[in-house]
């Protein structure tokens, strides 16, 4: 067998997709989702977005979580002043979405931020854009979250973080949305959230998702996609751009089984039992960030009996036991004949080559 504040505070529209100054200088673990830090060091807010501090992220991951009070389904706005009437200037779904309290007034109203979650029918068309707005202190509500299980989504990787226990389980490949011009509302809304119902498998157009969870009103996350056919299920143009941008907002995780065993499925059986705990957090892919090179000792594996892929373990549930042991080599030598024409496996998603990391980074730096 085979082996995730002050009435005369600035209001800030479309706020710069950065940190405060002091932490937008050096490496990427000097990135925070929120604007600025007001003395809350473990929330989704003011956590750096590395990876790999994985007692930072866990801290992050199960620490209480701010939520708008009402119905998971539906949404309510920020205002631009501490009032009714005032404009709105952001949609927050109500029970899953978290905001960074920012300041706590005495005349009832609270400052908070939150990437916008308008979608396409919204009345204030503001696209995953961080937003810092007001709303009754009484609306809101502090959870607390899973002890056991957390998850990040991070878009400039295109990678799910499976945290357990306090470590980092497993990771699969993901597609978050891709916007265009005619459809900005297909980005996946970043920020913090709840998981907080099983909504099972869903039709779109043409195509079926699978096992999904809800997370933020209309937006799921789900096996990849698959046309149903007489047949069986294609997944194959869906699951071809795993790792890319693609779907409408939703996020697509990978159905193959990692060398963990680790998929949707594994998912939809761990985590649905929680429904209102885990909390998922979504990483936004700001200017400026990059994507690390691996170590090039780092270990890659190939089947050398006509074998086309290569792996980030060496064992796979790409790979027939009878294929063992994989060959090992070092990821500095992926340009080297014979490795230079592998591609990864769609199992175990091994890191990609450095150019084209390096061409994703590209993409990133600041002007």
């Amino acid at each position: 067998m085979k082996r995730i504040l002050c009435l005369l505070a600035v209001l800030m529209l479309a706020l710069p997709l950065m940190g405060s100054a002091e932490q937008a200088a050096g490496g990427p673990s000097a990135f925070i989702p929120g604007s600025r830090t007001v003395g809350q060091p473990t929330s989704f807010w003011e956590t750096p977005m590395d990876i790999t501090d994985e007692a930072a992220v866990w801290a992050m991951l199960t620490a209480p979580i701010t939520v708008v009070k009402g119905n998971q389904k539906q949404q309510t706005v920020l205002r631009r002043e501490p009032d009714e009437n005032s404009e709105a200037v952001a949609d927050i779904t109500y029970d899953s979405q978290g905001v960074h309290v920012l300041e706590t007034l005495d005349n009832g109203w609270s400052l908070v931020e939150a990437y916008s979650s308008s979608f396409h029918d919204s009345k204030i068309k503001v696209w995953n854009q961080l937003t810092q707005g007001y709303i009754r202190t009484d609306a809101l509500q502090e959870k607390k979250v899973s002890q056991q299980y957390g998850m990040v989504v991070d878009k400039l990787t295109q990678k799910l973080y499976i945290f357990a226990d306090g470590k980092l389980f497993d990771t699969l490949a993901v597609s978050t949305g891709l916007a265009n011009e005619r459809q900005p509302y297909n980005e996946t809304r970043s920020g913090e959230y709840l998981i907080v119902s099983p909504v099972g498998d869903f039709k779109s157009d043409n195509v079926v998702g699978a096992m999904a969870l809800r997370f933020n009103d209309g937006d799921f996350i789900h096996e990849v996609v698959h046309i149903p056919r007489s047949s069986g299920k294609v997944y194959e143009p869906f699951e071809k751009v795993l790792g890319e941008r693609a779907s409408h907002g939703c996020i697509r995780v990978q159905r193959k089984r990692t060398p963990l065993g680790t998929n949707m499925t594994w998912i939809w059986q761990n985590m649905r039992k929680n429904m209102g705990t885990i909390r998922i957090v979504i990483w936004e892919d700001l200017p400026g960030r990059q994507m690390a090179i691996p170590d090039g000792a780092t270990p890659m594996y190939y089947n050398t009996q006509g074998g086309q892929n290569y792996h980030a373990a060496p064992t796979c549930y790409g790979v027939r036991d009878k294929f063992y042991p994989l060959h090992e080599f070092r990821y500095d030598e992926l340009n080297i004949a014979p490795y230079d024409k592998l591609t990864p496996c769609p199992y175990c998603f091994p890191p990609l080559r450095p150019a084209e990391i390096e061409a994703i980074n590209a993409r990133y730096l600041q002007p």
